[in-house]
């Protein structure tokens, strides 16, 4: 299928809407990427909020340690040192009763014990120290009270001594405790920015990934679909994927559709002119060759010589409105093929004869020859319309007292057929180009203009019989037109 488009046609061109269901089922893609960034950020502020109370922890064991750990224990040492001096002025007080060392002794236990009630304040948030502080305190009032050097007051002071073991085991404790916090907690945080760190380098790779993938293969698939209706080829384009990508592919659905219509039109009205031209160009032709036989009364040469040249016009545009006629049946694929096993000697020898008389012309070598024993399975019409078409065109392109070799082979379970010429090749660049339809190799001699439908139809007349055809230019100069057809079936059956 060629894209040209018929001007005059009325085509409808609306473009179908998605169903309602199909419209909702799809997903777009900046509901995809929305979504995509959603979850993203969750779990990146997830990931943030843990390490923010893993930090917001170690900053409360941080204040602990320096606002309540320190001060407390720089107070503790105060009052074992006030402590101390009460009981220097108690043994004092022993010697000397009336020098009032006994009142002092009093006065600094009231103080230690104002004290402790104001460290119980600030230690009201860590229980096990201020029970601690409570009984610290209350064996300080008990050891207060005790009056004289007797065994009970000893009992006391003892009791005293070992609450402030109490008090400074339970303020160890608590350190040790808001140091493995702060030491936990500062890990946490360490492992928390590290995982952050980790999750972005992964996310900055796989969204990119993801996002070409989900992207990429549908738009080179719609790639190949567009190359695959430039080249005349049906192609189905996968509707999966966004609702962007989705409303393209129906949009290609639609142009293939429309384009094809748009050929079919096109076929039509080149089969209807095709039909009707080739009545009246069968009358000229005929009456042309009537009148150059003479049959009719005798010509001048002037009449005659201005007859062949109508005649031959006629010919060439009789065998361009066929050519026009067998690409529409080979696209249309209701051209009919009865392939059987032919004698390849005898398909070159009828070449030979039918070409000769053209070769001849122009004085030119036609050489077809063939290795004995060779069979091919084609159609003997199509077969013959291949070969006439390549040894016509060798004729076209070569020189006045040129040669053309006609060369058959066996290879690879089938007949390969050569047809070479020495005239002046065609560009490398131009090779596969050829056989494109109503393409035609620049020249800048003389040479009448075809159609650019031959070596179009030729190849498609290969392929539908299941061979090969190939062009390459030769190391001493022309071109070599390379066939391959499958040799006869083992069996015998058509």
């Amino acid at each position: 299928m060629t894209i040209n488009f018929m001007e005059g046609q009325n085509i409808n061109r609306e473009t179908p809407f998605p169903a309602p269901g199909e419209q909702h089922k799809a997903v777009s893609i900046p509901r995809r990427v929305l979504v995509a960034a959603l979850t993203i950020l969750l779990l990146v502020g997830g990931v943030v909020y843990i390490a923010v109370r893993a930090i917001h922890t170690l900053g409360n064991s941080s204040d602990t340690l320096i606002q309540v750990g320190l001060p407390l224990q720089k107070r503790l040492l105060q009052l074992q040192n006030t402590q101390h001096q009460a009981e220097f002025f108690r043994q004092l007080a022993l010697v000397l009763p009336q020098a009032g060392y006994e009142k002092a002794f009093v006065q600094l236990v009231h103080r230690e014990e104002s004290a402790l009630q104001a460290l119980q304040l600030a230690t009201r948030d860590h229980p096990s120290l201020t029970i601690a502080l409570q009984q610290l305190q209350g064996s300080l009032a008990a050891y207060a009270q005790i009056p004289g050097n007797s065994a009970a007051q000893q009992t006391s002071r003892i009791a005293v001594e070992e609450k402030f073991q109490a008090v400074h085991q339970a303020m160890a404790k608590l350190l040790a405790r808001q140091g493995e916090a702060a030491a936990a907690a500062r890990m946490r945080a360490v492992q928390l920015l590290y995982a952050l760190v980790f999750i972005t380098a992964v996310l900055s790779i796989l969204i990119p990934l993801r996002a070409a993938t989900a992207l990429t293969r549908p738009l080179k698939d719609f790639r190949r679909a567009v190359e695959d209706i430039g080249a005349g080829k049906l192609t189905s384009v996968a509707s999966e994927g966004p609702r962007e990508l989705r409303d393209l592919a129906r949009s290609i659905e639609s142009m293939q559709a429309r384009l094809q219509e748009e050929e079919r039109l096109r076929h039509e009205f080149l089969s209807q002119v095709s039909h009707e031209l080739k009545t009246p160009l069968a009358s000229a032709r005929s009456g042309s060759e009537l009148l150059l036989s003479e049959r009719i009364g005798p010509l001048l040469p002037r009449q005659r010589e201005v007859l062949e040249i109508v005649a031959r016009q006629v010919k060439e545009l009789y065998a361009a409105i066929q050519e026009m006629l067998d690409m529409h049946a080979l696209q249309a694929r209701a051209l009919d093929f009865a392939p059987q096993d032919l004698s390849v000697n005898e398909v070159l020898t009828d070449l030979q004869k039918r070409m000769q008389p053209l070769t001849d012309k122009k004085r030119q070598n036609l050489d077809c020859i063939g290795a004995e024993g060779l069979v091919v399975h084609a159609d003997p019409q199509r077969l013959r319309q291949i070969l006439t078409n390549l040894v016509s065109n060798a004729h076209k392109y070569s020189p006045a007292d040129g040669r053309i070799k006609v060369r058959a082979q066996a290879q690879q379970q089938g007949v390969l057929f050569s047809v070479s010429d020495n005239g002046p090749g065609i560009p490398d660049a131009l090779l596969e180009r050829v056989f494109e339809r109503f393409y035609q190799v620049p020249v800048s001699n003389s040479l009448p203009r075809g159609t650019g439908l031959g070596l179009a139809i030729t190849r498609e007349l290969v392929a539908a019989q299941g061979g090969w055809i190939r062009m390459q230019n030769r190391p001493t100069g022309g071109l070599c037109a390379g066939i391959w057809l499958p040799a006869a079936r083992p069996d015998g059956t058509a």
